[in-house]
């Protein structure tokens, strides 16, 4: 209800009603006042204060404006103020009252009242007539009560406050109410005291119908509150977010499945490159049932003489490449001629060349019969090139006068299994037997999408699904945690990456945003993205509805109003891209492209990991992998983790302002330690360091050591013979048959003692050493270090069961290269007495 002036006080309106008339003056012609805002002079105290009256339209304002400021008539006689205790209002001296018509503008006049009077409440009125007499003002809106104190002054600012009225009852609630059920008889209960008489009827009737939809709609809040509450402990959350930001607190990346992958082997007619995004599929349409889309994932530059290459068999002498082999001759393509150097060494250069990384060995033929019947179609095997020039070299057969040229490809891809180059089926030769291919790109699958997003609001272009690529535009979404962007196709294929947690998924995504020159990187957090880092998250639920989310401008740089996104992505299911070799044929491709095809099944594809794994796997995972080095033990397990990395040694040093955790190294098969290894482990180490303690990758430090050995040698072996053997045995190297030497660096570790009898045991197996006469043993600087005596053993002494040690700091490490040119890594010198003379 309404209160009006004092005219009408004892009148009681309908606000509903009353709001209606308001909006229906201007179409009579007639106004009234809305809301007054008072602002008090800046000064103490103040002396005047500005009332801004907001009128429910402009009519007549201009008017009143014109009367008081140009016809001179005084603002008292249309602004009247009544009201006002210890200061009364009024037209007298000194009274409250309006002085001035500061301004007149749209449906707003800003009056200036002066002196400013009491905190009582004051009633300020407009009158104003039109020349007939008739008001202009309606009467219902032509007065407002205010205070003199800054804000707004409205029946609708604050709410209507009645004395003497009791507070209503509280209602009763159950709040063991939580389903439909109990919420409907709750609501039957309150009727019951509110309703003298009333009584539940039939069903169908509609204050029945009205307590089922309350009820109902009770049931789904309570419904909705019990799934957000459960969403905070992890035994009870259900949400794929929910678990994924569960898991990171425990390190732990939850997998969202990976698309399957595999290479193709294209057959052109001409030198072109492949641009990536070209699509293949299986069967003879993309649009067929059950059709299986893969995307190129980079541009590949092709050349017809690599479609498929022969072997080199040395005048059909060579007839297979065994396993474990590392290189392979090719022989020259049709058309060339193998006569000629310049031309074999064209091809050589192609094959050199960056864009030709992999070759692709497979067995064409069954080297039993020459023909394809029974060939083993499982025998094929990817081969990386040696980089640059190490990848190929042109060779000359002299017997018959023909060039080849000679391939190298990575140790660790030496053959699997052995290949029969050529075949005899009576009598005939059939060669080709095993043949390789060099055009070979790598695909990914899932159908390519673009996704436009713009913003709010703007007109949207349509959706074309009928081409490869399919096309759509939608809306992004702003939020208080940034922008966001929920992809209109489902599943969003993710990159591949092996499962276990230790690896955050990485989508297929591809963002760009209009203004920006280069793509948005992804993250798995914006946590640590600065206020202009172009970043973005995937984040995808149980439902495989993806949404992309950038920053706030906080963390993350913030899209802007008019931003312009385009996401490029592909939508596929892991496990469906699952296929057998030879299955990708399918291509609507430029017409040098002769064909396509996959050499190997794809196995890769993997689908998401479930919510019962989750719940197994997450709370255990700290225990298999600690991602916190909390002491100097995690350091060295974490630097020990590295390829590079033979032993570590850590150790806390105190740098004068905090505690540094010094990290020494002892490099693999090496005992030097090369800046790109080191910026490596340190990268390594600095993802676990916990705050507060800085850190330091050093290299070992190395003892050189000075031994001499006197020993002798059984009658039948030359002293000479035996201390070539000696020095291959005490060696840092590998002895012939591949054993490690004695010092090898990967044998000795940091703090690890050497013990004469080590050496006497090495000494005494090798065939020829008749016995140890004496060792001597110290270290190539005798002037610090825990042991700076020299250990001599004489034959005397061998019998007893002493224990003779060089000891070593835990940060030192012992090193006897045995190298003339560098005496200070340590040496040991055999005196090799008897013999064979």
């Amino acid at each position: 209800m309404h209160e009006a002036g004092d005219d009408i006080m004892s009148y009681r309106f309908d606000d509903e009603v009353l709001a209606d008339r308001a909006r229906d003056l201007e179409g009579e012609g007639l106004n009234g006042i809305d809301l007054v805002f008072v602002e008090l002079e800046d000064a103490t105290p103040p002396t005047f204060a500005e009332l801004r009256l907001e009128f429910h339209n402009g009519l007549h304002l201009a008017a009143i404006d014109d009367a008081i400021n140009i016809d001179g008539i005084a603002p008292t006689a249309i602004f009247t103020i009544r009201g006002g205790s210890r200061l009364p209002a009024g037209d007298g001296a000194g009274e409250v009252q309006v002085t001035q018509l500061l301004s007149a503008s749209g449906n707003a006049l800003t009056l200036r009242v002066e002196p400013v009077g009491d905190y009582s409440t004051y009633t300020l009125r407009v009158d104003f007539r039109s020349g007939a007499g008739d008001d202009l003002i309606d009467p219902l809106f032509a007065e407002i009560p205010f205070k003199f104190r800054p804000g707004c002054f409205n029946l609708n600012c604050a709410p209507t406050w009645e004395k003497g009225r009791e507070k209503a009852p509280k209602p009763v609630i159950d709040y063991l109410a939580k389903d439909f059920d109990s919420f409907k008889h709750v609501l039957i209960n309150a009727m019951r005291e509110r309703v003298p008489g009333w009584e539940p009827t039939s069903e169908v009737d509609l204050d029945q119908v009205i307590l089922d939809l309350l009820a109902a709609d009770g049931d789904f809040l309570s419904d909705f509150q019990d799934r957000v509450m459960q969403e905070r402990y992890w035994g009870l959350a259900r949400k794929r977010v929910s678990l994924a930001r569960h898991a990171r607190l425990m390190d732990y990346h939850i997998h969202q499945g990976n698309q399957a992958s595999t290479d193709l082997v294209l057959e052109v007619e001409s030198e072109q490159t492949l641009q990536d995004g070209f699509g293949v599929w299986t069967g003879d349409d993309w649009k067929d049932p059950g059709a299986q889309i893969f995307v190129t994932a980079h541009a590949q530059w092709c050349h017809p003489w690599l479609n498929q290459i022969g072997f080199y068999t040395w005048n059909d002498a060579l007839s297979a490449l065994d396993a474990g082999a590392t290189h392979a001759d090719l022989a020259l393509p049709v058309a060339l001629n193998p006569g000629n150097a310049g031309e074999a060494n064209q091809f050589r250069d192609v094959l050199r060349r960056d864009d030709v990384r992999f070759l692709i060995i497979e067995e064409r033929l069954n080297p039993e019969t020459g023909t394809v019947n029974g060939r083993d179609s499982g025998k094929r095997q990817k081969l990386t090139l040696l980089p640059g020039n190490a990848a190929a070299e042109t060779r000359l057969d002299p017997f018959t006068g023909q060039h080849c040229v000679r391939v190298f490809w990575q140790p660790d891809d030496r053959l699997r299994r052995r290949y029969g180059l050529i075949t005899r089926c009576e009598g005939t030769p059939v060669a080709d037997v095993s043949v390789m291919h060099a055009n070979v790109v790598h695909a990914r699958h899932g159908r390519p999408h673009v996704t436009v997003f713009r913003p709010p609001g703007a007109i949207l272009g349509g959706t074309d699904s009928s081409v490869l690529i399919h096309s759509d535009e939608a809306h992004w979404e702003a939020s208080r945690w940034g922008t966001l962007c929920a992809l209109p196709n489902r599943p969003l294929a993710y990159r591949d990456t092996l499962p276990g947690g230790d690896v955050p998924p990485v989508s297929s995504c591809r963002v760009e945003v209009a203004g920006f020159a280069s793509p948005w990187q992804e993250r798995i957090d914006l946590i640590e993205s600065q206020n202009d880092d172009e970043h973005y998250l995937v984040e995808t639920d149980e439902l495989s509805r993806s949404q992309l989310r950038f920053g706030s401008g906080t963390n993350g740089r913030a899209l802007n109003d008019e931003a312009v996104v385009t996401v490029h992505y592909q939508v596929g299911r892991g496990s469906v891209g699952n296929i057998g070799i030879d299955k990708l044929t399918g291509f609507d491709g430029p017409p040098w492209l002769i064909s396509v095809r996959n050499p190997f099944d794809a196995t890769n594809g993997r689908d998401p990991e479930p919510r019962d794994v989750l719940l197994r796997r997450v709370p255990v995972a700290y225990r298999a992998k600690q991602k916190r080095a909390v002491t100097l033990a995690d350091y060295v397990a974490r630097a020990e983790e590295l390829a590079e990395v033979s032993h570590a040694y850590a150790s806390y040093a105190w740098t004068g302002s905090w505690r540094t955790v010094r990290v020494a190294v002892d490099p693999l098969g090496t005992t030097e330690l090369q800046d790109d290894v080191r910026r490596r482990i340190h990268r390594h180490l600095d993802a676990v360091r916990l705050i507060g303690e800085d850190l330091e990758v050093r290299l070992a430090r190395y003892v050189p050591l000075d031994i001499k050995m006197r020993l002798c040698a059984h009658p039948d072996y030359w002293p000479e013979d035996l201390a070539a053997i000696l020095e291959q045995e005490f060696s840092d190297d590998l002895t012939p048959d591949g054993r490690h030497g004695f010092f090898h660096p990967d044998d000795w570790t940091f703090g690890q003692p050497l013990h004469a009898s080590q050496i006497i045991g090495r000494a005494l197996a090798v065939t020829g050493v008749e016995r140890v006469l004496s060792l001597s043993i110290h270290r190539w600087n005798q002037g610090f270090g825990p042991t700076t005596d020299t250990i001599t053993l004489e034959p005397d002494d061998l019998p007893l069961s002493e224990v003779d040690v060089l000891e070593v700091e835990p940060s030192e490490v012992i090193q006897v290269a045995n190298d003339p040119d560098h005496l200070e890594r340590g040496r040991m010198v055999f005196d090799i007495q008897g013999g064979r003379r």
